[in-house]
């Protein structure tokens, strides 16, 4: 599993463009940002509890907007979220003599910050869609996220984490991974576009996953998306244009450094559904959608529902 994952990472390493190696200037074509919180979906402050993915994609300069689909990108990809357990101010009695049978029947997952910077290389070429790339991640309490958390739910007036979820949160960690996508977009209509793609991640969760995603009333294959990591959702990065997005996709958990534990058994299986709508036009940008997870442990008796969402206007 080690030589796999140095053998991703060298890959993706490799695939990334020379400009970013420092020769070739690059300029900005599109930025995209999406904001995810189980509030907007079940209203439950637990587990996938809230995430926030923010991209940027660049070319170079002889590059206009009409010739994505011919060229190849780069995107740097900033990435945040909290992982919960069911109940934030949980905190049992340790002098309680029942204590461990207490425990082993709401076994729930530990508290989770993580921060993460990636670099993407995005390729179209042959009737093939790839991303190749490497994220950088920090786990634990060294992220600052548990804090902040806190603070807003204080403000709100919240539940915010007790001692016990502080004490049995992820540890500080430092993790180097990396993601290799390969997709093949095909129109099945002037109106609709399918797009099956394969993806094999590695890091802070070891993944395999296989998916499809439908566009209406506008073409995946000519607009640049990304795709956030949570959720799935494809959000636009730049190009303007209205399109309606579906997609499901299955996961092969092979391992995780976030779902650990003696008593903690992660699911081998994982899946997501998931609807969204892009609006990009003039001075607006928005974005709205809906994903269903599935457990993702097996003590997690029930998916969990999300809302995703962004709303910019420029004045």
């Amino acid at each position: 599993m080690v030589f796999l994952k140095l053998l991703l990472v060298a890959l993706c390493f490799f695939a990334l463009p020379q400009g970013i190696q420092a020769k070739e200037k690059t300029k900005l074509l599109g930025y995209g940002l999406l904001f995810t919180n189980d509030f907007f979906g079940d209203g439950r402050d637990r587990w996938r509890t809230g995430s926030l993915v923010s991209s940027r994609v660049f070319s170079r300069p002889e590059m206009t907007r009409t010739s994505w689909r011919r060229e190849t990108l780069t995107e740097l990809r900033l990435f945040s979220q909290i992982i919960a357990p069911s109940d934030l101010s949980r905190n049992p009695d340790r002098s309680d003599a029942g204590e461990e049978a207490g425990l082993m029947e709401d076994i729930d997952r530990a508290y989770v910050g993580h921060l993460s910077i990636g670099l993407h290389r995005h390729i179209q070429t042959g009737g093939l869609a790839y991303n190749f790339g490497v994220d950088a991640s920090l786990l634990g309490p060294q992220t600052g996220l548990m804090g902040l958390q806190q603070t807003v739910h204080s403000e709100l007036g919240q539940p915010f984490p007790s001692d016990f979820v502080r004490h049995t949160q992820v540890s500080n960690k430092f993790v180097l991974g990396g993601l290799a996508e390969v997709a093949q977009p095909s129109a099945l209509s002037p109106s609709t576009t399918i797009r099956p793609f394969a993806e094999v991640q590695t890091g802070v969760e070891d993944l395999i996953r296989i998916g499809v995603d439908v566009g209406f009333f506008g073409d995946l294959s000519e607009a640049f998306f990304a795709r956030a990591p949570v959720s799935g959702q494809r959000y636009r990065v730049g190009r303007r244009g209205f399109l309606l997005g579906a997609g499901v996709d299955l996961t092969r958990v092979i391992g995780s450094l976030i779902l650990s534990g003696n008593a903690l058994r992660a699911s081998k299986y994982r899946a997501r559904a998931r609807v969204g709508l892009n609006y990009v036009q003039g001075r607006w940008s928005n974005f709205i959608g809906w994903t269903y997870l599935s457990p993702e442990f097996e003590q997690q008796h029930t998916g969990q529902l999300l809302g995703s969402f962004f709303i910019k206007a420029r004045f």
